[in-house]
């Protein structure tokens, strides 16, 4: 299964079997069944910095097959490196969020030697825990130096220095989930030759022709992946976000309280909606970019997490009209959208 992953020789179907083999077999074995669970967010655990999902609903995100592959390759080439960067040195590995089936890690540790990598699976969920604990328990799983921490990444403090960390805990346009304010806490914990996956996530304004490739109520259908790179009716506005590492944890110190929601907010944007000659058709967009780890990387429609989000509190579209934008954190992070007035 690690092989056809690994191979960038795989076709879709390939990958696309292997990852539903691999999901399987971590059903049967850790228990956990994988559901999308979008009723109620039910059994989610609300976090003082997000909403961390579900064990199914996290189990459901392996089958999102570009994402679990780009990803499960990008945290391979990134060990790699970092075993040249620390020769001899047993790597520090911490997975946070690491669901049932530890998705992004537990397929690659068949092709590591024992001892050369010490790794710490966190969730908060107990039963995430209780799954992986189960497939840990595996024949040529055990040689590795793995162990479970049930904690909130938002705040988990590890003994020692990282020299790696693995954080996928987003939806589409960070929204919902706590995965700016995991970055903020962990990435300042690395060895300053350490790397944090994903390594950038950048979030755009854009006008763009959506059709249906998301619903009214914003629910991601499941569109042509080409379409949205190749349709002509895009205007590009801002890039109204970007989450690197190096800067969330200063970006995280500059937040103040909105001034007119009173919550918490990273430092915000001002965007205009540019003049078109018809906005028929055409809807006030989020789009999400993600690079994993160098030439690893996520684009429009690859993946759930980067599908497009509707931003209605842009309509109607009025040419010249300006906005305040800010990402705000707390329970449920998300971008907030003031008009300002023009002058």
């Amino acid at each position: 299964m690690c092989d056809t992953i690994l191979d960038e020789a795989s076709s879709p179907a390939e990958l696309g079997d292997a990852l539903q083999a691999f999901s399987s077999l971590c059903s049967d074995i850790g228990g956990v069944q994988p559901n999308p669970s979008f009723d109620a967010w039910a059994q989610d655990a609300l976090l003082d910095s997000g909403v961390a999902i579900n064990p199914e609903a996290a189990a459901h995100c392996a089958g999102d097959y570009q994402r679990s592959v780009v990803f499960i390759r990008g945290v391979h080439a990134a060990i790699n490196r970092l075993k040249q960067r620390f020769p001899g040195t047993p790597l520090e590995i911490l997975y946070a969020g690491c669901g049932p089936f530890a998705t992004l890690l537990l397929p690659l540790l068949g092709k590591f030697e024992p001892g050369e990598l010490n790794i710490s699976l966190l969730d908060i969920h107990q039963r995430s825990l209780d799954s992986v604990e189960c497939l840990l328990a595996q024949p040529g799983i055990r040689a590795h130096r793995v162990r479970t921490i049930r904690n909130d990444a938002c705040h988990y403090e590890h003994p020692v220095k990282l020299h790696l960390v693995i954080c996928e805990t987003m939806q589409k346009s960070l929204e919902q989930e706590p995965q700016f304010a995991v970055t903020a806490n962990l990435a300042p914990q690395l060895w300053p030759a350490g790397i944090f996956i994903p390594e950038l996530i950048e979030v755009t304004l854009q006008l763009a022709e959506l059709g249906d490739a998301v619903s009214t109520d914003n629910t991601p259908l499941q569109p042509d992946p080409a379409a949205g790179a190749k349709s002509p009716g895009r205007h590009p506005i801002a890039t109204i976000f970007t989450l690197s590492p190096r800067h969330a944890a200063e970006q995280l110190h500059g937040a103040r309280p909105n001034p007119y929601t009173n919550k918490l907010e990273l430092a915000p944007v001002f965007v205009e909606i540019p003049r078109v000659d018809d906005y028929t058709g055409l809807d006030a967009v989020l789009f999400t970019r993600i690079v994993v780890f160098e030439r690893y990387r996520l684009g429009d429609y690859d993946a759930q997490i980067t599908l497009p989000l509707r931003c209605p509190e842009l309509l109607p579209l009025t040419s010249g009209k300006r906005y305040r934008v800010g990402y705000q954190l707390g329970t449920y992070p998300r971008f907030d959208f003031a008009p300002v007035q023009n002058d």
